[in-house]
Formats: structure tokens, sequence, C-alpha cells
């Protein structure tokens, strides 16, 4: 596939906004062309070549993807090389196990306000803002699954 420069910009900005969250920015960038890709996978070289990047920082965004269960990759038969693919698995299964982490964070922000001493009020009714927050989320969301679902039918 022969990327356009709007493919370009989208992998670009795609890349420019995972550095924001944390990651390192081929990650983004690799997300980026498995997404625009119109093949949906991607083979190794074609990742180093689209690009432009070097063959070791390709295998170290791989390897962070598939570790991150983010990536997975497939083989042909009578082609020895790999081909790259993003996981596409249920969304809403993925927003279940992310519902799961706001519960724990949750969870553990009330167990630090239990020890914090009211010294920094400010701090204390911040973060209790943020874990009612939590909360009132954690609640609402399943409504908004049931009416997400009754649009859709």
């Amino acid at each position: 596939m022969v990327l356009t420069e709007k493919h370009k910009e989208l992998i670009e900005r795609i890349g420019v906004f995972h550095e924001h969250k944390g990651m390192q920015p081929l990650v983004g960038r690799i997300i980026g062309l498995l997404l625009v890709h119109e093949e949906g996978e991607v083979s190794f070289d074609e990742i180093v070549e689209q690009l432009g990047v070097s063959k070791s920082a390709v295998s170290n965004a791989l390897t962070f993807l598939q570790a991150k269960d983010r990536c997975i990759y497939s083989t042909r038969p009578g082609d020895r090389k790999r081909y790259f693919s993003l996981k596409m698995s249920d969304w809403r299964e993925d927003f279940a196990k992310e519902l799961e982490n706001i519960a724990e964070i949750q969870k553990f922000i009330d167990q630090v306000l239990e020890v914090r001493t009211e010294k920094n009020q400010e701090f204390n009714c911040k973060m209790k803002d943020f874990s009612d927050f939590l909360g009132f989320f954690k609640k609402e969301i399943p409504a908004l699954f049931e009416r997400f679902k009754k649009q859709q039918a």
C-alpha cells in the first residue's frame, strides 16, 4: 500500500496522541499504520519501510504491543514473514475491564483518604471529589450500555 500524505499525517497524529499517553512515539505510529493500512495487517519489513525506522526500534515496539495484548501476528503457508495487526477484541469486554480498574483506583483513593491527616484539606477534598465521581461513573455506565444497545437495535 502506498501511503498518501493524509495517511502519513494521520499516522503521525495518532503517534503523538499515544506519546502524550506515555508510550514511545514509534508504538503509536505503528498503531496508526495498522489502523490506516487497507489490508489491516502489515509485515515487519513494511513497517520498517513505511515508517522509515530501524529494525531494532520496530522489534522493540512490536514486542511492547504484543506484551500489552494490543497487537498479534499471523503467518501464511510458504511465507516466512510475520504479518502484524491490531488485536480487535470486543470493546465492551475491554471497557468492562477498565471499569474494574476504576473500581480498584477508587478503592485505593478511599484507603489513602483513611490514612491521611486533616493537614491538607484542599488535597483531601479533591481526592474525595474524585472518588465520588468514580463511584458515580461506575453506577452510570451500565445504564449507558443499555441505552446504547437499545439505540443499536
